[in-house]
């Protein structure tokens, strides 16, 4: 339905307009008509729509940059060996607790056994943190679009066309040169992973099988090994293409730190002309949702970086960077608030008036989300902010102790049925019997005997990491029969996390606790 929100609305515009006190008109198509000063005459067509007075900041919708889904049920994997060189030793690690046991299996049986459980979970894990686009969807038996939140895999933008192609696993040169740069043609986009390691390590040599895209459209996650010669090198490739477009590194500092006791030269990058956005990346390495990682970004500016980057700088990386990027494949939709684009929305409490609105943002935690809309539709949030803003189906959480509502059933779509007690019996079903919920998924899988892109297949989803050494199970079709599934991750920093950081160890990340006394 069309509506009006009212508020200070930070419109990540490019002017950077902060209107104070502003509207943003919501249109029934889940577009904004219009962002205009509150006492500005409504757009046509919203003189009778509800006008909502949040008495908040109203900001785009976050989006992360970096993700995968199937495995954020699980905690953070407290590694043996860390520091690892690069991406490929952590895999392989088979002391306790290892990666198969601890991340692979745990996360496999779940995707296979409890599908829509698993993708919903998630889905509120980062809707709770204000996220209402993310990248990292599962590969799947059946195409499976966001139920809450726009998954950037596999949204149809523009037109109905799936212009964003991605790949967290290297691909070979040859694909590289041959498949994917000519398809980086303007009008698409490839999200990948690129020397994820230390400086000097053997990953480096990905980032020269990457030269072919080295174009307009290139989104790279990582880059953790790459010099300022590097960033000079991807920086002149695009602009010779088009001097009006930025390459984009996707920095994800959180897991850099707890995998490699490094990161990336976010600094040199920016310094050299590149964009820079953020990524949660994933729970067993990673923080809760963008918002928490949007912290890790800013303890590292102030500590590591001597604030290279303003606070309207960070908080460009969970908005308007991340959206620029994506406007190569999907024009202006996300990342700004401004007529025309998508109505994903972030209400935020101003818990302190004192300090600006990105600096409101940047400390914001997970109490503070008073309102997250995705399409103009209103997923989660306080329960008076959701009845307002035409909320139906809600259920109850409680979410850093306070009462909020979600909308996790969508009547509008068969395969999302399960509403939020549903979801979590789902889970726990599987983690009670691991073995039986298994052998249940692979028996229907192989009683369909359809083809497995039909709406109607059985919804299996696979993970897009590196399984590590799985043993002869996997191979057998069955599990470890000892399988522990571990508890479900919370959907919150909470006092468990921030232990298993402290036992870490890793300087940098040490900080990420102030934000949340």
């Amino acid at each position: 339905m069309a509506i009006v929100l009212q508020g200070t609305v930070v419109t990540f515009d490019s002017d950077h307009r902060i209107l104070d006190p502003g509207a943003v008109y919501v249109g029934d198509d889940g577009r904004l008509a219009a962002v205009r000063p509150a006492a500005q005459d409504a757009p046509a067509g919203f003189s009778a729509a509800p006008r909502i007075d949040t008495g908040a900041l109203i900001l785009p919708g976050l989006v992360d940059l970096h993700n995968h889904l199937t495995y954020n049920t699980l905690p953070l994997w407290e590694a043996a060996g860390v520091p690892y060189a690069h991406h490929d030793r952590w895999v392989d690690e088979d002391h306790p607790p290892g990666y198969s046991t601890s991340v692979t299996w745990p996360a496999k049986v779940l995707a296979q056994a409890a599908p829509e459980a698993l993708v919903k979970y998630v889905e509120v894990k980062a809707l709770i943190g204000g996220t209402t686009s993310i990248q990292g969807a599962p590969a799947s038996t059946r195409a499976v679009d966001g139920w809450l939140l726009r998954i950037i895999d596999n949204e149809k933008l523009p037109a109905g066309a799936d212009m964003v192609m991605t790949s967290a696993l290297q691909l070979d040169a040859e694909e590289l040169r041959e498949i994917r740069a000519p398809k980086l043609d303007g009008t698409r986009v490839l999200i990948y992973h690129v020397a994820e390691g230390k400086p000097g390590s053997i990953v480096h040599r990905e980032f020269d099988e990457l030269e072919p895209c080295l174009k307009p459209g290139l989104v790279g996650v990582h880059g953790t090994a790459l010099t300022a010669a590097d960033f000079t090198k991807w920086h002149d490739a695009v602009t010779a293409i088009n001097a009006a477009e930025k390459g984009t590194v996707v920095w994800s500092p959180f897991s850099n730190y707890w995998l490699y006791h490094d990161t990336t030269d976010v600094a040199e990058a920016d310094k050299k002309g590149l964009r820079i956005a953020l990524g949660s990346d994933w729970s067993p390495s990673g923080t809760k949702h963008v918002l928490g990682e949007l912290k890790v970004a800013d303890a590292v500016n102030r500590h590591e970086l001597d604030g290279h980057f303003s606070d309207r700088d960070l908080c460009d990386m969970v908005t308007a960077n991340p959206g620029d990027a994506l406007a190569t494949a999907w024009g202006p939709q996300v990342g700004r608030l401004q007529r025309g684009s998508a109505a994903d929305l972030l209400v935020l409490e101003r818990h302190n008036p004192a300090e600006g609105a990105y600096r409101n943002l940047i400390e914001a935690t997970e109490r503070h989300v008073r309102l997250v809309m995705v399409r103009g539709r209103p997923f989660y949030g306080a329960p008076a902010l959701m009845t307002a803003a035409g909320a139906t189906q809600t259920d109850t959480i409680t979410v850093a102790g306070l009462k909020r509502h979600v909308a996790v059933r969508r009547p509008d779509r068969a395969d999302a049925k399960l509403d939020w007690p549903g979801i979590k019996r789902a889970l726990e079903k599987v983690r009670k019997d691991p073995v039986a919920a298994w052998r249940a998924s692979q028996d229907a899988l192989a009683a369909w005997g359809g083809p497995l892109d039909e709406p109607e297949a059985p919804l299996a989803l696979f993970g897009d990491m590196p399984d590590g050494d799985v043993g002869a199970f996997a191979a057998a079709g069955e599990i470890p029969p000892d399988l522990v599934i571990p508890p479900l991750d919370a959907l919150t920093h909470e006092e468990a996390y921030f232990d298993a950081v402290a036992r870490s160890g890793v300087p940098e990340l040490q900080h990420l606790a102030e934000y949340y006394s």
